[in-house]
């Protein structure tokens, strides 16, 4: 197995330059307000038209986590390929505003991955690059009105919607290939961490729980990914209500890498939401418990799913995830800000 390697080029470069700014920076919803302000500012009259949208625009289900090559509409915004590097400063300082450090290295990690790919004999073909992302507005940013945004291209779509100050996330699609792969000394890895902690958390919880979240089938994607707004799989495997309270706490820490992505306020709200409702939650897991072969989880409540899937490579031999966090009574934020 060759280790894939990331060649630095504008986007990386870029995006790895404000990731060391984002770790000291105010992250709230006033400063993804201010950033959003200035990276519009950046933008010409027909940039800023492809960029904004209503609120309520339709297109707002139109990402995929498939590579622009294959996909068969226009993901909404504008492309970073068509960004000079100012506004490509600016598309990422937004990025690191909106999200806390780990979900923007995650953004980051992912995009890099595709300039890994770029390499690939098969990247002209599937339009494998970093400069295949796109970001777009949903609503006016606002500090007192709910907005929204969309950044995503291959295997990555975040869909935020921002009301009172907080971000609510979903749904959210984070994917990888290669899974891991080498930037100077460091290895870079952004979905192991979700491999690792499913894999603990399956041999964590006691023999019987373990037997009743066993499943014989997985999806061949993950059931609630890109076009499968709405859908809500039948609930299966073990009832966390039956777990201990250890047990519990571990789930809790695994779902929190998901609510992660979000600003700190962000995510400690919306934790406070889902740990009462650990009772009605449900693990699925289907493959070796060991992580041998094809794995596949699930983690299932009235307002949860997350998915998470080991998927057969296409342009590398180093791994390939794919991972969904969704939460269905508030799809694009619909109810942003009621509570």
């Amino acid at each position: 197995m060759t280790i894939a390697k990331l060649t630095r080029s504008r986007v990386t470069t870029i995006a790895a330059d404000n990731a060391k700014s984002a770790t000291e920076s105010d992250v709230s919803g006033a400063a993804a307000v201010a950033a959003a302000n200035t990276f519009s500012e950046t933008l010409t009259g027909a940039q800023r038209a492809q960029a904004m949208h209503a609120i309520d625009d339709p297109v707002r289900p139109n990402w995929s986590n498939l590579p622009s090559g294959i996909l068969d509409f226009h993901r909404n915004g504008v492309r970073i390929g068509d960004l000079d590097d100012k506004q490509v400063v600016a598309m990422f300082a937004f990025l690191a505003s909106a999200l806390s450090s780990d979900g923007y290295g995650t953004v980051v990690d992912v995009v890099g991955a595709d300039k890994v790919l770029s390499l690939s004999e098969r990247a002209e073909h599937f339009a494998w690059t970093d400069e295949n992302y796109w970001l777009a507005f949903f609503g006016t940013p606002s500090n007192s009105k709910k907005w929204g945004w969309q950044f995503g291209g291959h295997h990555l779509a975040v869909n935020v919607n921002l009301a009172g100050g907080r971000s609510y996330l979903s749904p959210t699609f984070v994917g990888v290939e290669p899974a891991s792969y080498e930037s100077g000394a460091t290895t870079v890895a952004p979905l192991a961490p979700k491999l690792a902690v499913g894999i603990e958390l399956i041999n964590t919880i006691d023999e019987r729980q373990r037997l009743l979240a066993l499943v014989g089938g997985r999806p061949v994607e993950v059931w609630t990914g890109a076009g499968n707004d709405g859908f809500v799989p039948d609930p299966e495997g073990s009832k966390v209500a039956d777990w201990s309270d250890a047990q519990r706490q571990m789930l809790v820490g695994t779902i929190a890498l998901w609510i992660g992505m979000l600003d700190e306020r962000s995510g400690k709200a919306a934790m406070a939401e889902i740990e009462p409702q650990l009772d009605d939650m449900r693990l699925a897991w289907h493959g070796g418990i060991d992580g041998s072969g094809d794995i596949y989880y699930r983690i299932q409540g009235p307002a949860l799913i997350v998915e998470f899937s080991t998927q057969g490579g296409v342009g590398a031999d180093t791994g390939h995830f794919h991972s969904i966090y969704r939460d269905p009574t508030n799809e694009y934020g619909a109810n942003a800000g009621m509570a």
